[in-house]
């Protein structure tokens, strides 16, 4: 199945890294709620994508220099639309609760060295949660952190180079040595001698980075990439069901074709021994 993971929740719909913006991925049929983890002050973790709450909220400063207490006064919807205004940073636990029973979850974790995989590790088996939940992450630390204290718990390591050419093999051996199941590239170079290779050694690939660029999206898909993550999850539904049935659109074509060839030189065939036979 196609991994149709709505980055941030529906982003195109809610303010991001909220539980609107999941619920808004829910509700548009998603696969997967992509979302981002990093750590407060006093050691909680909450959803939020970039270092510093300026962006996404009504505040100001790096969130590892708030405390979950002023990280719970803010405003994190009121900047996308009035109508999100009051809607809050979601911590993990927030989340789970309520998520994790509906939907798989993808969780990012921005950061290493701050308490976020275990905070992760104790949710999922408090929860029974192990094959709804898989971590990504471009800091291999966190992967192997992740593996060996629930090494049934799924990774993707988040992997970025200049020139894929050279490295894919190299990206192949550390994703089998992380034990990771998925590698992450950004969409801009996947290309479809790297889809192969990494799935012909078993490596899901889903890509990263694609945004709400349908043209991207659609190029991607083409590639036959496992997944990606996406701004609007309901227009990449339809990417997918238009590549399908294109895709059928052309192969019943193609059938066509070659039946009526074959049909064809049969009946050329028979003719010419009917003809070769009342000589």
């Amino acid at each position: 199945m196609f991994l149709n993971m709505a980055h941030r929740g529906d982003s195109s719909r809610a303010p991001e890294n909220t539980l609107a913006a999941f619920e808004a991925g829910v509700e548009a049929g998603a696969s997967a709620i992509e979302l981002d983890l990093r750590c407060t002050a006093d050691g909680h973790v909450v959803a939020m994508h970039d270092e510093s709450v300026d962006r996404t909220t009504d505040g100001t400063g790096a969130i590892q220099q708030l405390t979950l207490e002023q990280v719970r006064k803010l405003d994190a919807g009121g900047w996308f639309d009035e109508r999100f205004a009051g809607e809050g940073v979601p911590t993990l636990a927030e989340v789970f609760d309520q998520l994790v029973d509906r939907v798989p979850l993808v969780l990012h974790v921005k950061e290493d060295r701050c308490g976020i995989e275990r905070a992760v590790v104790e949710e999922v088996n408090r929860r029974g949660a192990v094959d709804r939940v898989t971590v990504s992450s471009d800091k291999r630390g966190v992967l192997e952190s992740i593996h060996r204290m629930a090494p049934d718990l799924a990774t993707t390591w988040i992997a970025w180079f200049r020139d894929w050419r050279w490295w894919m093999w190299y990206v192949a051996g550390k994703v089998r040595r992380l034990q990771a199941r998925r590698v992450a590239p950004p969409a801009s170079q996947v290309t479809e001698t790297m889809v192969d290779y990494f799935q012909s050694r078993g490596i899901v690939v889903r890509a990263w980075g694609v945004g709400r660029d349908e043209s991207l999206a659609a190029r991607l898909i083409s590639l036959g990439v496992d997944g990606m993550t996406f701004d609007d999850p309901r227009r990449l539904t339809e990417l997918l069901n238009t590549a399908a049935s294109t895709a059928a659109s052309t192969a019943a074509s193609t059938a066509a074709s070659t039946a009526a060839s074959t049909a064809a030189s049969t009946a050329a065939s028979t003719a010419a021994s009917t003809a070769k036979d009342s000589e």
